[in-house]
């Protein structure tokens, strides 16, 4: 660890060659994504879905209030690019955008800053016949908020659909981004 510490502080992406256990510690993934954040990447055990992994990269606002001056809000439609085998474009992208002088004032929903659960056991069937309602996501009963927000455990589909409404409630947009591969 004393080695690897200063090493990614100088280049968060050398995460990548680190040992298992060091991917796997808090301390040495949060030094690498607050040097570059797409190297959330190479983070184990989880840590690329940790909130504060997540701020120290960029990808989640350092404050849940933050304010935005607009208020319109914006969803990012991206293919998943925080695990190893992902390009990292969804996350650069999503980075660009919070400094973007224009789309930094938009609050926007980024779906890869946002819990991973899924009714559908393939996660992304297009035959599966959740479309992210209450109707018919069978993951949303126990897993809203009191509210009716989608929270940590919720359906990924269920918690798109509800941002995609509450974009379109505020008059606001998405934004999808397709890679060489396809669209996200």
């Amino acid at each position: 660890k004393t080695f690897v510490l200063p090493m990614v502080k100088l280049n968060g992406n050398s995460l990548e060659f680190a040992a298992t256990a060091l991917r796997e510690d808090k301390e040495v993934v949060i030094a690498a994504v607050r040097n570059e954040g797409v190297a959330l990447k190479f983070a184990l055990g989880n840590l690329n879905q940790d909130p504060d992994c997540l701020k120290a990269s960029g990808l989640w606002d350092e404050e849940e209030g933050d304010h935005y001056s607009r208020q319109e809000q914006a969803i990012l439609s991206v293919k998943f690019s925080l695990a190893e085998q992902s390009t990292p474009y969804a996350t650069q992208f999503a980075l660009a955008m919070k400094k973007d002088p224009y789309l930094k004032h938009f609050k926007t929903y980024n779906p890869n800053a946002w819990c991973k659960e899924s009714c559908d056991p393939e996660f992304t069937n297009i035959n599966y016949p959740c479309r992210g309602t209450l109707a018919t996501c069978t993951n949303q009963l126990v897993n809203t908020t009191a509210e009716g927000r989608p929270c940590a455990t919720s359906c990924w589909r269920f918690a798109f659909r509800f941002h995609q409404e509450l974009s379109k409630d505020t008059n606001g947009f998405m934004i999808q981004v397709q890679e060489s591969g396809g669209l996200g």
